[in-house]
């Protein structure tokens, strides 16, 4: 349960100050039908944080639990840097209305950013990825639902200090579990 837990907040957190919520409120906002917007962001969730841990269990095996701390801190460095560094891009002047664009888009950046290296990292750490990746699904689910929900006001949350303050307390984890003795 510790698994599903550490996977949900470091990917809520993640995801709250990242570029995928902002991304999906602006499609939203740019009229996209909420309902078709949530059931992909359900699926692209899904997708994503299945193929991360299905990932992890392929080389899991190859990393002792010096390596496997080590790598999870990694991945918390990179969210953080992530969650610093890379502001949304600018709002589409003609946003889509194709759910299959939007799809590949919005999977694309669930497993490749920082949300879907934090539930690899805590796969292999943990030997758990059932538990890592439903972490991961319920808080992507959760953050792009909200995110849908809130459409243009997404826009209002200070975004510049959110990301300081989450890219902070990333830091801050990565670097305790880098020092620690104990595996995740």
């Amino acid at each position: 349960m510790t698994t599903f837990f550490l996977t949900f907040l470091s990917v809520a957190l993640a995801m709250l100050a990242g570029r995928e919520a902002v991304r999906v409120a602006r499609l939203a906002s740019a009229g996209a039908k909420p309902a078709a917007l949530l059931s992909v962001a359900l699926v692209c969730a899904i997708g994503a944080c299945a193929a991360a841990a299905w990932l992890a269990t392929s080389f899991a095996d190859l990393l002792t639990p010096e390596h496997k701390r080590w790598f999870v801190a990694a991945a918390l460095a990179l969210a953080a840097a992530e969650v610093a560094f890379l502001d949304a891009p600018s709002a589409p002047q003609e946003p889509t209305q194709s759910l299959g664009a939007i799809f590949i888009v919005l999977f694309a950046g669930i497993f490749a950013d920082a949300s879907g290296l934090l539930v690899l990292s805590l796969s292999v750490a943990s030997g758990a990825p059932v538990l890592a990746a439903a972490g991961g699904t319920l808080a992507a689910a959760g953050v792009l639902g909200i995110a849908i929900m809130a459409g243009p006001d997404w826009e209002l949350l200070p975004r510049k200090m959110l990301r300081v303050t989450i890219a902070m307390l990333l830091i801050v984890a990565a670097i305790a579990i880098g020092l620690s003795d104990a595996i995740v």
